[in-house]
């Protein structure tokens, strides 16, 4: 089962970065085209019992995230920096991934946050896909991740940052 799970992980990195480039199909890499919904503005009763909106995401902040974990594929430990970068309404998720001392990688991610659980994935700078997978608590996030490489490897790992 494990590796039906990666063969979608592959599966959709892989038609997400061959969209990317300017591809009429889902109007992704069109600038100012949207593929997300646009809410529907939350109205309230002009009362001093009015509800405020509910927030989809109460753990997950933006901002600046450091610390280290393992690439448990090649038994090798490293550095790992998130850098969340917006956290919208709808719970979309824009990050900057990297790994260093021991373990190399970095690009940019986006995804979404369902039920407590942040899902993030993109193409790292050399061309390998990645997705992470990461609960949020307090000031801190725990993360697995799976790189998919250009030779169809799999690389696992995991690792947890906290908020600087």
């Amino acid at each position: 089962m494990k590796n039906f799970d990666r063969l979608i992980i592959v599966l959709c990195l892989l038609i997400v970065l061959s969209c990317k480039c300017q591809s009429d199909l889902l109007n992704f890499g069109k600038k100012g085209v949207t593929n997300n919904p646009t809410p529907l503005p939350y109205s309230s009763p002009v009362t001093s019992y009015a509800t405020p909106a509910p927030t989809l995401n109460t753990r997950l902040s933006p901002g600046t995230y450091r610390g280290t974990g393992v690439n448990t594929t090649f038994n090798k430990r490293g550095d790992f920096y998130l850098r969340i970068d917006s956290v919208d309404g709808a719970d979309n998720v824009r990050a900057y991934f990297e790994a260093s001392n021991g373990l190399q990688g970095n690009g940019t991610l986006s995804g979404k946050i369902d039920a407590g659980t942040m899902k993030i994935s993109g193409a790292l700078t050399n061309g390998d896909g990645i997705s992470v997978w990461g609960t949020p608590s307090g000031d801190s996030i725990k993360c697995t991740y799976t790189i998919a490489t250009g030779n169809k490897q799999f690389q696992d790992g995991n690792f947890t940052v906290y908020r600087r």
